[in-house]
């Protein structure tokens, strides 16, 4: 029987006056394997409460000596951070693949990606500054970048990694300290991380690494010690963070969940409309936030559309998510397994059409057969008031609808209180324009879908989230403005004297 490794938090022994905290081990999580549903070959225990205070104090001590070390300090840091990561590159995307089901093709993409980021938060951390501006008479007045303090960062279980950096980077890179929570599903690379920083030459206690399920998170977004809280997750847990963190007046970036429309016009080039509507419901399992679900096509190319579309989501190859020539893996765990399987049954009940897949996959080699593989379903006969066509699946699950006119798409792809993404295929380069000036989205693509650039903010509208990650909007989310009004003059006083 294989040995299980015990899975540390990755807390700051001392920093200052901190006090190490006389722990006592929490409730005991075993991690799955998705592709066989037995367990993995490490566990851990949930950080107490006498840890989670120690991690806080720590922080709080660490991150004053970090924001005065200068940017380009913080800069070269994450250079080497970057390095050690791409020299990781096998190892990160196997625990990667090992933990979320997602194939090894896409996790090791994730670390070129990760290192990417790094490097560039990297250049922009010595652009940090502020403004001037000549007031009246001689006087002067100017602004100042300051960071916020001590943040928590909450990952989602679908990309830990990418999650982990997204949020980590910008914030040590503008002089915060963080205090991580990954999903109580996918805690391995995450936890490397803080490793990999502490090679690198970041501080104790700059960044450290807590594990356990929602309790964990709530008691770090009630602390009195934490000046920003960055959330990745579903809409209705993002909800009672968001409130959590209003009545202590904290600063709040909110990444939730999405019913992305994804429309395609007559004159679309099929071909690259087809493979971007697949990589829009299919890539990660289907279990990506941004996901273009509601797949609006022009009804005068539908039928030729749904034709190449089901050709050629039948030649893809559903399996072992390490072999590199797999292009489906397993959903993640068990309880999303069932979740996008009884949408599924949703689906049939309300009249839509199950054109392709929505079953489990039992044609796969005996150690594969109780893992929590699906078939991509393909419905089509939609319509909006359907369950499907208005509730976040985060599943391989795409819904098709016709449509006649630009404004008629326009308005039905509007008709959500989700507004993360949004994407749309047209040779008219103008229509393409004016129709994503009009959608109600935070994220959105022309003649592509799901590509993330590390220099164009991402986040949402509405119910999908409030705040920025990434680009620019990375420095502003993790940092504040102050005014300072210089006098060079008396002091004007009417006042008697």
């Amino acid at each position: 029987m294989a040995t299980s490794t015990l899975l540390k938090p990755f807390i700051a022994k001392s920093t200052k006056d901190c006090l190490v905290a006389n722990i006592k081990q929490g409730r005991r999580h075993t991690l799955i394997n998705p592709v066989n549903a037995k367990p993995q070959n490490y566990y851990y225990h949930q950080t107490q409460s006498s840890e989670l205070q120690h991690a806080l104090e720590c922080a709080t001590q660490a991150q004053a000596s970090w924001a005065s070390e200068s940017p380009g300090h913080r800069a070269s840091i994450l250079r080497t951070a970057s390095t050690i990561m791409s020299q990781n590159k096998e190892l990160l995307s196997e625990m990667e693949t090992s933990d979320t089901g997602r194939v090894i093709r896409e996790t090791k993409y994730d670390v070129d990606e990760g290192a990417e980021c790094l490097n560039y938060y990297a250049g922009l951390a010595n652009t940090l500054g502020g403004e001037m501006y000549k007031l009246p008479g001689s006087n002067l007045g100017y602004t100042l970048r300051e960071p916020l303090g001590v943040t928590v960062g909450i990952g989602a279980w679908n990309y830990p990694l990418q999650g982990a950096l997204w949020k980590s980077v910008p914030a040590l890179a503008f002089g915060n300290s963080m205090i991580f929570k990954p999903s109580e599903y996918t805690p391995s690379t995450a936890r490397w991380l803080a490793e990999c920083y502490a090679e690198a030459g970041v501080p104790e206690g700059v960044f450290q690494v807590v594990l356990g399920d929602g309790q964990v998170g709530e008691e770090l977004v009630q602390s009195e010690l934490v000046s920003k809280i960055s959330f990745t997750g579903s809409a209705e847990v993002g909800r009672r963070v968001y409130e959590t963190a209003a009545r202590g007046m904290k600063n709040v970036t909110m990444e939730l969940g999405g019913k992305s429309p994804l429309i395609i016009f007559d004159d679309a080039d099929l071909e690259n409309a087809v493979s971007a509507s697949l990589l829009a419901n299919f890539y990660s399992n289907g279990q990506v936030c941004s996901n273009g679900t509601r797949v609006f096509v022009h009804e005068s190319i539908i039928e030729e559309f749904v034709d190449r579309l089901v050709e050629r989501t039948k030649k893809l190859r559903i399996g072992d998510p390490r072999d590199v020539n797999t292009d489906i893996g397993p959903m993640a765990h068990n309880d999303q397994f069932e979740k996008v399987l009884r949408y599924v049954d949703i689906g049939v009940k309300e009249g839509a059409t199950l054109l392709h897949g929505g079953k489990r996959v039992n044609d796969l080699p005996e150690e594969l057969r109780e893992g929590y593989f699906l078939s991509p379903a393909i419905f089509t006969n939609c319509t909006d008031d359907m369950t499907i066509c208005k509730q976040e699946v985060f599943g391989m699950l795409m819904s098709i609808l016709s449509f006649t006119s630009e404004e008629e798409v326009i308005s039905r792809a509007n008709n959500t209180e989700f507004g993360l993404a949004a994407g749309v295929f047209t040779r008219d380069i103008q229509r393409g324009h004016r129709v994503v000036g009009n959608l109600q989205a935070g994220v959105t693509w022309i003649n592509n879908y799901n590509l993330a650039p590390m220099n164009l903010p991402w986040g949402g509208v509405k119910y999908s989230g409030i705040g920025r990650e990434n680009g620019t909007g990375g420095l502003e989310s993790w940092t504040q403005l102050k005014s300072v009004y210089v006098e060079m003059g008396n002091v004007e006083c009417d006042y008697p004297k």
